[in-house]
């Protein structure tokens, strides 16, 4: 490597390229790439739609208010296999590079307490409502804003539901989220042999909300749903900062720790289900996503160099909103069919997509089952694909400017012990 080379790294042009590179970190967390809307497998088979139908354990999640309403109580564990596959390629280049097949699990379980047919419920979910797994490699244009990312947000939610007539009922969770973030991304300083260096941005984080939902039943069989989930401000402590790169310049990159606020936005639900028949039930709903507070990105660095400096990065996202359907079918006693679609607005301006989540519009399509083994015990299974929509951007942090093409496939399973 040239001493020229190594001299231009002090630079303020250089300085502005290692500072983006470094810090433009974890924002799979915000977009709505990262949004895991998995967490109830019946509702997962409607595209996410069902929460005025689907009155059981799963409501913890998507309507604390519905809780009460349960006849027994229960126990559901499921679990997803979230495939995302994208593509990049650069404007001018003929070349197409793909991100590396990973399996991202978000799971949920859900169970809850109580007398039978009370006018009060108890509950705990666990679930993954943020995460997701993307892998580059190492050959791609992108590399220096990023090789792999790992991400997820645990959200444990203690809740409490009460029947205030037989029509209608209330509830709230108080949320606690654990975040855990990994990833990594190749430095512009390179060792003899043309190998980039290396960046290694990993961490744990809390944050606290809450979760709130009332549920109202017609003598028609209409229901209505409202919810309301929280901002979850996660404080990420004490995360690791670790550099691989020549000794040359590995003054200017110690390995260090950093803190960091990682948003994840609040949401507005309405959902409404109607019979068709006595065996076939429409649900709809629509979602409204506080995006918005997610405005910057800010890092603060315990040990800082002339290169490494606490910086303030803007995101300016925005607002979002979905809208889902989905038909539920019982077939008989013992098997129910679904199927659903819905359309998702992107949060992220086009300068701040990133390859964290090469975010865009989105359409969704799904199908699902659940089968009643016996009195005590069904299983619950879905399938939904995700398209988003082809976006050519140029990147605010890098200039690299491209198109980016994403595909989301999610198949789910769970498993549910009433007594």
């Amino acid at each position: 490597m040239s001493a020229l080379y190594i001299q231009a790294l002090t630079n303020n042009a250089m300085k502005r390229i290692l500072f983006s590179i470094l810090l433009a970190g974890p924002s799979l967390l915000f977009g709505q790439g990262s949004q895991v809307n998995t967490q109830g497998i019946k509702a997962l088979g409607m595209s996410g739609a069902g929460s005025a139908l689907f009155v059981d354990e799963s409501s913890i999640f998507y309507n604390p208010g519905a809780l009460s309403k349960m006849e027994g109580n229960a126990v559901s564990v499921g679990g997803s296999a979230v495939m995302y596959r994208s593509a990049f390629r650069e404007t001018g280049s003929a070349d197409t590079y793909h991100t590396k097949f990973q399996i991202s699990p978000p799971f949920s379980l859900f169970t809850t307490f109580g007398p039978k047919e009370s006018w009060w419920k108890a509950g705990l979910g666990v679930y993954t409502p943020f995460g997701g797994a993307v892998d580059w490699g190492t050959e791609w244009p992108g590399r220096y804003e990023l090789n792999s990312l790992q991400l997820r947000a645990i959200y444990i939610q203690p809740t409490l539901s009460f029947k205030l007539t037989d029509q209608f009922s209330v509830g709230g969770g108080f949320v606690y989220n654990i975040g855990l973030v990994d990833l990594s991304r190749s430095l512009p300083v390179f060792f003899a042999d043309g190998s980039p260096g290396q960046a290694q941005l990993s961490g744990t984080g809390t944050g606290m909300g809450f979760n709130l939902g009332a549920h109202y039943h017609l003598d028609n069989e209409v229901a209505i749903s409202l919810s309301y989930r929280s901002k979850v401000v996660t404080k990420l402590k004490d995360g690791d900062a670790k550099f691989t790169v020549p000794t040359s310049v590995a003054a200017s990159f110690p390995n260090t720790t950093f803190d960091a606020e990682l948003p994840l936005p609040a949401s507005f639900n309405l959902g409404i289900s109607f019979p068709l028949s006595p065996k076939v039930d429409i649900a709809v709903d629509g979602t409204f996503i506080g995006y918005d507070v997610y405005k910057s990105l800010d890092f603060d660095y315990k040990d800082n160099t002339p290169v490494l400096q606490d910086t303030h990065q803007p995101k300016k996202y925005e607002n979002a909103f979905s809208g889902k359907i989905g038909i539920n079918y019982k077939t008989g006693d013992h098997l129910a069919l679904r199927a659903g679609g819905g359309y998702v607005y992107t949060p992220v301006n086009g300068p701040y997509v990133s390859p964290e989540t090469p975010d865009n519009n989105r359409i969704m399509g799904s199908a699902g089952f659940t089968y009643n083994i016996s009195d005590k015990w069904d299983i619950t299974g879905a399938y939904v694909f995700q398209r988003i929509q082809a976006r050519t951007v140029t990147s605010a942090t890098s200039g690299l400017r491209g198109a980016y093409k994403t595909n989301i496939h999610a198949p789910g399973l769970s498993l549910t012990y009433k007594w």
